[in-house]
């Protein structure tokens, strides 16, 4: 299945991983391929995270680290709405 990120969550990746390489660059490379390798997986098997609290929207977490993917699937498509801490407030 093909993969496509909404304009909020390419921002909110891209604000994650710059906040992390401020401190540790090394680290911010490995969660950025956790988080490839964890949407590889959505595009494989779309159906196989949990439901959350909002109708039709999946959350994935992202291996080890305090993240989730938030996303939809939309005909022949993973629609990635949001990665966001999960110390943040929920959608």
């Amino acid at each position: 299945m093909k993969v496509r990120y909404t304009d909020t969550a390419a921002t909110e990746v891209e604000e994650i991983l710059e906040f992390i390489s401020r401190h540790n660059r090394v680290a911010a490379v490995r969660l950025n391929a956790r988080l490839e390798q964890t949407v590889g997986i959505l595009a494989d098997f779309p159906d196989m995270a949990q439901m959350s609290d909002e109708p039709g929207v999946r959350r994935m977490p992202v291996g080890r680290y305090p993240l989730l993917v938030f996303y939809t699937v939309e005909s022949n498509e993973v629609v990635i709405l949001h990665v966001r801490h999960t110390a943040r407030e929920p959608l």
